[in-house]
């Protein structure tokens, strides 16, 4: 039973504080630094093309730049936690997605006018903080993970986050266009 049994009466205040801290910090960080990031074409062109993905429901470019930026970071995660005692480490990793998420957000908003702040107020904005509760939760139990099965959690998880985000532009943002 111990394979999906997760005690989380033990999970570190400290660590989820710190977390929170870093996360709000880097997000104020990338919404700062829009400006000038702004002179960046790949950026803008990023932008575009999230927002004509989603307004097209093209789910496949969207699915997989998402799944393959969080199989990138929630491996990252696991790793530096579940092999070493450092998962303070984490917090690096956590601020540089948490300021391109800041970052991202600004341009689509800016760049997009109302069909990017529809698009990440429904969307974006969603997926992504869903991403940063399962960094999270990769690190406070990864060590709880059965070892045969551990290595495929942070893929699963990653796996999971795609398909809420084709849920939420295939149902929840075909709803809002519906009633708009």
């Amino acid at each position: 039973m111990r394979n999906l049994s997760f005690s989380v009466k033990k999970c570190d205040k400290r660590y989820i504080w710190a977390f929170i801290i870093t996360l709000l910090c880097s997000i104020v960080c990338g919404i700062v630094l829009y400006k000038p990031v702004t002179t960046n074409v790949y950026f803008i062109n990023f932008a575009n093309d999230y927002v004509y993905n989603v307004f097209n429901f093209k789910n496949t470019p969207l699915f997989f730049t998402h799944f393959l930026a969080d199989v990138l970071y929630f491996y990252v995660f696991f790793l530096i936690c579940y092999f070493t005692k450092f998962k303070y480490v984490t917090l690096v990793f956590l601020y540089l997605k948490g300021l391109f998420f800041g970052i991202y957000t600004v341009i689509l908003i800016c760049v997009s006018s109302v069909g990017g702040i529809i698009v990440s107020i429904f969307v974006f904005i969603p997926a992504t903080v869903l991403s940063f509760a399962i960094c999270c939760v990769i690190t406070e139990i990864c060590k709880n993970f059965d070892a045969k099965y551990a290595f495929f959690v942070p893929l699963a998880l990653a796996l999971i986050d795609g398909i809420i985000l084709m849920l939420l532009i295939n149902v929840v943002f075909r709803v809002v266009i519906i009633i708009v």
